[in-house]
């Protein structure tokens, strides 16, 4: 195993890649009574084509997080009650572009591991259970759909990228689900599931020789089939809309502003996670609560509590949201365009405020280390260098308020900010 040491942090990163692809990290935290282990593939609900054995094939929006939910149901077995019935804990959860099943324990680690990786990676579906499934799912997306914060966000998403699969909703649509069938999840778990498309992260009070040697022999015991598949490059599309209005139910107005600019994502590795978080950290100087431009609007009475802020990188997709509740959204929109373009201007001020933001960063970093799950959800994989929170706490120390500033600017030069709305039916009457 490949050992990166974090003398800082008094902390060891064990990494391998075995024989047939899975990617391992292991992290020793002792003092630990619980273990941690997720187990990722890299396929999320972006992903929505592929060619198998030659057959071009379309995934239904929310396929990947309907074969999320499908995995643990078995013929003979229902996962999440071996977990139990184990002393564990375990979950799941499906975004943009991958899809995790996880656990946590402070005993039975080798029976845990097995059952994580085995109902994970030998699938079964039955024509009962996946129409079942439709069912409870359908449910889920009706709730979301009644959500007016949800329609809002769904619907920046819809202006910021009309034409790509990342502006539908990770769950789909009640009509895109209909689609899925046995034979199509089978499909789909053969391509993205395979050890070579996956990594496997634990942590906690553990050996890790011991560790990987458990991860070891369940993999051998298993033959995975090689697969005939080619899963098409995503084109870039820098296509938007500007603005865009809709009358509802709403009690208040609601805005939500976005901007996305690919183009200025850094190259995969660890610098990528330099720009994210210097990013991040322009953003929280300009529009968290502490900021004074946001207590600025505060005072006008252009947003209140309900305003927050996302920045999202998904792979090659880098984007930003913003908005909340308001009575004067036409002002607030403006102001907050005004803010973005205008960007951060050095200062006395601003550099007290910056060398602040910097500690709470790093502190926030520091916190997270005691958590098994924020170290091992974190951890990115290639796209960010195999890059960890101890990496990231690091980085936050190096970073000055120049580097901030021309970060933003980067991200702001030559974008178009897209403005959504959301107003009372009864408003319009």
């Amino acid at each position: 195993m490949n050992k990166k040491v974090y003398q800082a942090f008094n902390e060891c990163l064990f990494s391998t890649v075995l024989s047939n692809g899975l990617k391992v990290n292991i992290l020793p935290k002792t003092g630990f009574k619980k273990t941690y282990a997720v187990l990722t593939t890299d396929f999320g609900s972006m992903d929505r084509a592929f060619t198998l054995d030659g057959e071009k094939i379309q995934i239904p929006a929310g396929t990947a997080h309907f074969l999320e939910h499908k995995l643990f149901e078995k013929a003979e077995y229902d996962a999440f009650e071996l977990f139990t019935n184990n002393g564990a804990d375990s979950n799941a959860f499906t975004s943009y572009t991958k899809t995790s099943y996880l656990f946590s324990s402070t005993t039975g680690l080798q029976e845990n591991l097995d059952i994580l990786l085995d109902f994970v990676q030998q699938p079964y579906f039955s024509e009962k259970s996946v129409a079942k499934e439709q069912g409870i799912i359908g449910q889920e997306i009706q709730m979301y759909n009644d959500d007016f914060d949800w329609q809002l966000y769904m619907g920046i998403l819809k202006n910021l990228f009309p034409n790509q699969s990342i502006s539908d909703d990770i769950a789909g649509t009640v009509e895109s689900i209909a689609k899925i069938t046995p034979e199509l999840l089978y499909k789909v778990h053969k391509v993205f599931y395979r050890p070579e498309n996956m990594n496997l992260f634990v942590t906690g009070n553990l050996d890790p020789d011991q560790i990987l040697q458990w991860i070891k022999d369940n993999q051998q015991r298993k033959e995975f089939a090689k697969v005939n598949f080619e899963i098409p490059t995503p084109e870039s599309d820098d296509e938007i809309i500007e603005n865009r209005a809709l009358l509802t139910k709403v009690e208040r107005p609601k805005v939500m502003l976005g901007v996305k600019n690919a183009k200025a994502l850094a190259q995969p590795g660890i610098e990528r996670l330099r720009f994210i978080i210097t990013l991040d950290l322009a953003l929280y100087l300009i529009l968290s609560s502490s900021s004074r431009l946001y207590l600025e609007l505060y005072d006008e009475g252009l947003l209140d509590d309900t305003f927050g802020y996302d920045l999202n990188s998904e792979r090659e997709a880098l984007f930003l949201t913003l908005g909340g509740d308001t009575n004067h959204p036409t002002e607030l929109i403006q102001a907050l365009k005004d803010i973005l373009t205008t960007g951060l201007m050095k200062s006395d001020a601003l550099l007290k405020d910056f060398e602040l933001a910097k500690k709470e960063m790093y502190g926030r970093s520091i916190t997270r280390m005691n958590s098994l799950e924020a170290i091992a959800n974190s951890f990115e994989g290639e796209n960010y260098g195999n890059t960890t929170i101890f990496d990231e706490a690091m980085l936050y120390q190096d970073i000055s308020l120049d580097e901030v500033i021309n970060t933003f600017d980067t991200f702001m030069k030559n974008v178009v900010i897209s403005t959504f709305k959301m107003d009372s039916e009864q408003a319009k009457k």
